[in-house]
């Protein structure tokens, strides 16, 4: 539940709907909210995906996931790099 709450928190930051962020990837706006609610199972390339959609670090990312499995997170937004192709000002 922490990967999908994360994600759903990464998408958000970036301003994306779920119509947008699966459009970006080939899916469908019910399946990126079945990755959002662990309805679905989560393959890795699929989150590396997303992450790469939504603008962030993979690295970044997989730090801050670990922080939240061990109780120190921060704001997904602190993550954003890039929103569809353009530059954010971190």
């Amino acid at each position: 539940m922490v990967l999908a709450q994360l994600l759903r928190e990464l998408r958000l930051a970036a301003g994306l709907t779920q119509a947008q962020a699966a459009a970006a990837l080939g899916l469908t706006q019910t399946g990126i909210s079945d990755i959002e609610t662990s309805d679905r199972g989560l393959e890795l390339l699929v989150v590396r995906d997303l992450v790469r959609v939504y603008g962030a670090d993979w690295l970044e990312f997989v730090a801050e996931l670990e922080r939240r499995l061990a109780a120190e997170p921060r704001p997904a937004s602190t993550l954003i790099r890039k929103v569809l192709g353009k530059d954010v000002a971190p």
